[in-house]
């Protein structure tokens, strides 16, 4: 906190110096005559550098990009300021300052926008710069001859010496400016999309040099252009500003990302994941790369390997990780890292939906275990249904059957001779033995018929319609499905029959069954009094949990007098077709026989 009040402090009195220095200029030229517009315009190019460096500084305190702005527009205005003071010492000192300017200048244009040069060729471009403005301005300082008498270093005035000295100062940093260019133009053609839309400054900082040199050339041949000099300051004065543009564009592209967790949020594809962080980031070269532990290695949407960029490839990589653990990496252009808080926030969103894409994953993986053991539950409980009706048709129906027959066979055998009183009881026993095989029948038929399994749905519905009280037509076709389909619509059939018989005072039902290519239509409708209220009972809300097993669901529609119709929909695999009927098998087996 101290440091970033000290900070503060420095850049506030840089600010007012460099205010104060602005306004000397303006005085001391306005002292020596009316003041002309490209003395307002060099003060405007001092100021803008401090201005927009101070400004950057502030915002990033980690870039060297601010206080390098800085130092240029100091030197600017202290070098030109002092060249306003009439002592040789401070005259001097000011016009070597002012010269020193062009080394700054050029180390701003190469280490935009780390601040930081990133090639020994830059820094010998800078060096050639720094020979003409140090040694070589030292070795012109020797020679130099003014007529105000003002240079504190003149110990051997010779203009012929002098006049060398320039043109040799003026040729090596011809040189000099037309390598920076070269590199500035090299920089531009090879930078990506991103890249090029945050070198503006650069571009008009080579402008500015162009124009510089083409000022040196009417110097050296004698002739002066206050315009030409007045652009120069105009395209001096737009590289501060349009630093400053590309950072406010940079703010706005940030506050663009909760656009970005929106789409994020609404992205149905990975595709389209990278091309929505591509948009954000302005980067159409990103990848997204996603960590296959399994693989032990990151992979694309595809599921094809992406090995990460290497440090000086032009790229950079962003890393996704959850408590420790890798899970995604974002492959962006290097100068992104320049804008930390907007790839800070991309990321955060991109991360918000990979973390939501895996919470969907475990949430449907839970289902769809959910799902699979409510099936297991179902097929479990039919199993033991099939179990049941067996166990009472192979021992309870038999042993009924039998009873019933030793009875008759013992009435029989009693003929009319006997005991009236026995003969009845022997009757009625055997009645009651009949009545329970029967009810004991129907109860196995509601457990599981046998019907079902053995010849399908239809024949199932044809005995349910068979058994009702009420006159049903039935229109179900012979194909057969899975016993878990072909169970699941018996027991809304049945239940739904069962209802109409109990409640509904009607005089006749319709059953229609419809198999379409990936599901199963039911549908029970009667012409009774309706007013079926399905949350009364317990039957119809256990078939609406048994079908949402298959993925199924059942409506009812029941206005009061107007009949109800209980509709069902069942997914299903496509229909197989009918089984041979054994009498037809036979037949055809005979026929092979004899031939």
């Amino acid at each position: 906190m101290l440091d970033w009040a000290i900070s503060n402090r420095i850049r506030a009195v840089l600010l007012m110096t460099a205010g104060a220095l602005g306004l000397g200029m303006l005085v001391g030229n306005a002292q020596r005559g009316p003041l002309a517009l490209g003395t307002v315009l060099e003060v405007l190019v001092g100021w803008s550098f401090v201005a927009c460096g101070v400004f950057i500084w502030s915002r990033r305190p980690a870039n060297r990009l601010g206080r390098l702005m800085t130092i240029v527009g100091f030197l600017w205005l202290l070098g030109r300021t002092m060249t306003l003071v009439p002592n040789p010492f401070v005259y001097t000192a000011g016009l070597w300052l002012t010269d020193l300017w062009a080394p700054a200048f050029a180390l701003f244009l190469l280490s935009y926008p780390t601040g930081r040069l990133s090639s020994r060729a830059d820094l010998a471009i800078v060096a050639v710069f720094l020979f003409v403005t140090v040694p070589l301005e030292f070795l012109w300082f020797l020679f130099l001859v003014l007529d105000s008498g003002l240079n504190a270093l003149g110990i051997a005035p010779n203009e012929s010496a002098a006049h060398v000295i320039d043109t040799i100062q003026r040729v090596v940093i011809s040189i000099g400016a037309a390598l920076l260019v070269i590199a500035l133009g090299r920089r531009w053609v090879r930078s990506s999309s991103p890249v090029r839309g945050r070198m503006v400054p650069v571009l008009a900082g080579a402008i500015a040099i162009l124009l510089q040199s083409t000022s040196w050339i009417f110097f050296s041949s004698g002739a002066s252009h206050e315009l030409l000099d007045d652009l120069i300051f105009l395209s001096q004065i737009a590289i501060p500003i349009a630093v400053l543009s590309v950072m406010l564009r940079s703010r706005i592209a940030r506050a663009a990302v909760a656009d970005l967790v929106v789409e994020l949020g609404q992205t149905p594809t990975l595709a389209r994941l990278r091309d929505a962080l591509a948009d954000a980031l302005s980067d159409p070269s990103l990848q997204v790369a996603y960590w296959a532990p399994n693989q032990d290695r990151f992979v694309d949407a595809a599921g094809e390997p992406v090995e990460l960029p290497d440090d000086g490839t032009g790229q950079a990589v962003t890393m996704l990780e959850r408590n420790g653990v890798r899970e995604a990496a974002i492959i962006h252009d290097a100068i992104l890292l320049e804008e930390p808080g907007l790839v800070a926030s991309v990321a955060s969103a991109m991360w918000l939906a990979v973390e939501n894409d895996r919470l969907t994953t475990e949430v449907e993986t839970q289902l769809q275990e959910v799902r699979a053991s409510r099936a297991r539950i179902v097929e479990a409980g039919d199993l033991e249904r099939k179990r049941v009706e067996r166990d009472l048709h192979d021992g309870a129906q038999q042993r009924l059957v039998s009873l019933s027959l030793e009875l008759r066979l013992a009435r029989n055998a009693l003929g009319e001779a006997g005991d009236p009183a026995v003969r009845r009881s022997l009757d009625r026993a055997a009645d009651e033995a009949m009545a329970a095989l029967s009810e004991l029948r129907d109860l196995a038929l509601g457990i599981h018929p046998l019907i079902l399994t053995e010849s399908g749905l239809g024949e199932a519905v044809e005995s349910l319609a068979d058994r009702a009280s009420v006159d049903v037509t039935v229109d179900v076709g012979p194909e057969r499905y899975s016993p878990a389909v072909e169970g699941a619509a018996y027991f809304v059939i049945s239940e739904a029959l069962a209802n109409v018989t109990k409640y509904a005072n009607a005089t006749r039902a319709l059953v229609r069954v419809r198999c379409l290519a990936d599901h199963m239509t039911i549908g029970v409708t009667d012409d009774g009094i309706g007013g079926a209220d399905p949350r009364a009972g317990s039957g119809l809300r256990g078939l609406a949990d048994r079908l949402a097993v298959l993925d199924g669901t059942i409506t009812i529609d029941s206005p009061i007098g107007g009949g109800t119709t209980v509709s069902a929909t069942i997914p299903t695999l496509p229909p197989v077709p009918p089984p041979v009927p054994a009498r037809y098998a036979a037949t055809h087996l005979d026929d092979t026989m004899d031939e």
